[in-house]
């Protein structure tokens, strides 16, 4: 497992400032309070750049680099509207999780979905489970998406609605230590520029990198 150091778990709320020409920026602060650092500390900027999610601290205090950044495309962008809700997190198996709520709705999430909130319409469940989980059968995992009274199971890259969501997985979750987490895309369905634009940033995150700037400026980077 990553050391909490390596780890993060935001939120932010788009204004209407956030939104400039070039780029689209919001200031995250940690979902939790914790006196332990973080991959770029309590309080960075959150910025959508060039095809990539771009985090800057806003000081060296409890943060392990300066900045970190990774290709998401520009789903977020395109969907967002000021008042929403932002949360990003990096969790303990070096997944990234993305999800964007309007008013406690979903509008999207992307890569690690059960590790961020996708607000009180939409549920995802990691199976197989309990007795299940060393057996055989635990080889083959799954996602359980639960849409009010619908429900499915989908595995790798396959594409489907429930509800009024379409959703996408381009790779399913693998248990181990530490194991890797799912990359998903949800988002509203019937909205084809966002559908378009969720799915490939679920592509992106999966075959990308995580890029870390160091407070000396050395760069590293780092597989999902």
């Amino acid at each position: 497992m990553i050391h909490p150091s390596g780890t993060f778990e935001y939120e932010a709320e788009f204004t209407s400032d956030s939104f400039r020409e070039s780029d689209v920026v919001v200031h995250g602060t940690l979902m939790k309070t914790r006196d332990c650092n973080r991959l770029v500390g309590p309080s960075p900027m959150i910025r959508f750049w060039n095809d990539r999610l771009v985090l800057v601290a806003s000081d060296q205090s409890n943060a392990s680099v300066r900045n970190t950044s990774f290709q998401i495309g520009n789903a977020v962008p395109l969907a967002s509207s000021p008042g929403d809700r932002l949360y990003v997190v990096r969790t303990g198996s070096g997944g990234i999780g993305l999800s964007l709520l309007r008013n406690e709705q979903l509008i999207l999430a992307i890569g690690a979905v059960t590790a961020v909130p996708l607000g009180n319409n939409v549920q995802v469940n990691k199976g197989p489970k309990g007795q299940f989980r060393f057996s055989d059968d635990f080889k083959h995992t799954w996602l359980e998406f639960k849409v009010g009274n619908e429900q499915l199971k989908l595995s790798d890259r396959r594409v489907t609605d429930i509800a009024n969501y379409q959703i996408y997985v381009e790779s399913c979750w693998e248990d181990g230590i530490p194991g890797i987490d799912e990359c998903v895309s949800i988002s509203i369905a019937h909205v084809p520029p966002v559908n378009l634009a969720c799915l490939r940033s679920a592509i992106l995150l999966r075959n990308g990198y995580l890029k870390l700037t160091g407070w000396d400026g050395t760069e590293t980077f780092t597989q999902f």
